[in-house]
């Protein structure tokens, strides 16, 4: 009984500190929590439904501090009004849509994989097509696969936020902004829609706990970010994606 506790106690230890780090690697590159939060506890033993109800509120705390502060203390900062239609019309119902798979396939399909697959061809597709922008018709196919993997796997967000980084001229705050701003509602709408169509309720003593390790993450995140440059950004995004894709082949390995 005592051991067991004692590794309980330990767990929540390390969760803490895992919970800090992603919440600062969020902060500066707009993902992090659920990017590389839900490979690692999947890693631990957690299933995939309990790691949504636990991480999505907690990058959705990160992503609300995070949008009003840099939209309070950063310059000629606004929304994309275009990448706004595409998002809302085409990756929120996506999200829908991936919750559907993922409740009706949950048990057939190797959705790690698939992926880690994704992440890896937008990774590729990204480095070959450098000196040009993705076309519209790309941009909305991304979009929608950012939506249906997100709803599948809660990972969807790197695609996004390289989609994002490989949009905009613009400087490293800007990139931010609007990867922040997008992510906040990609993790809203999924999470609310968990609710809906799982019909579970969230126990938010479990998360409270975290709150702060995600505030301290927020701190030390803006601290950090206003030493990085805007390649540093392009870099870290894709590194998380590939971490990301990595964690979750293993897993889907069983190594």
């Amino acid at each position: 009984m005592i051991i067991n506790i004692f590794k309980m106690y330990e767990l929540n230890y390390l969760i803490f500190i895992l919970i800090t780090i992603l919440s600062t690697f969020q902060t500066i590159a707009g993902v992090g929590i659920l990017v590389l939060g839900t490979p690692i506890l999947m890693l631990y033993g957690f299933d995939i439904l309990q790691i949504m109800f636990f991480l999505l509120p907690l990058s959705i705390f990160n992503s609300t501090i995070n949008f009003f502060y840099l939209y309070k203390f950063k310059k000629n900062i606004s929304i994309d009004i275009r990448m706004s239609r595409y998002f809302f019309f085409i990756c929120l119902p996506s999200v829908f849509i991936g919750l559907f798979v993922l409740k009706k396939f949950i048990n057939i399909i190797n959705f790690d994989l698939l992926i880690c697959f994704a992440i890896w061809f937008v990774l590729i597709l990204s480095y070959v097509n450098k000196k040009v922008n993705f076309s519209k018709s790309l941009k909305k196919i991304i979009i929608f696969v950012t939506g249906l993997l997100h709803g599948v796997t809660n990972s969807g967000g790197s695609l996004l936020s390289i989609l994002i980084i490989k949009s905009y001229n613009e400087n490293i705050d800007y990139k931010r902004f609007q990867i922040i701003f997008f992510y906040f509602f990609l993790a809203s709408f999924h999470f609310f829609s968990i609710i809906l169509i799982f019909n579970k309720e969230y126990f938010v003593t479990f998360s409270y706990y975290y709150i702060l390790a995600t505030f301290f993450g927020i701190i030390a995140g803006n601290l950090l970010a206003n030493r990085i440059r805007d390649n540093q950004l392009n870099n870290l995004v894709k590194l998380l994606a590939f971490i990301s894709s990595i964690f979750l082949l293993s897993k889907s390995s069983g190594l």
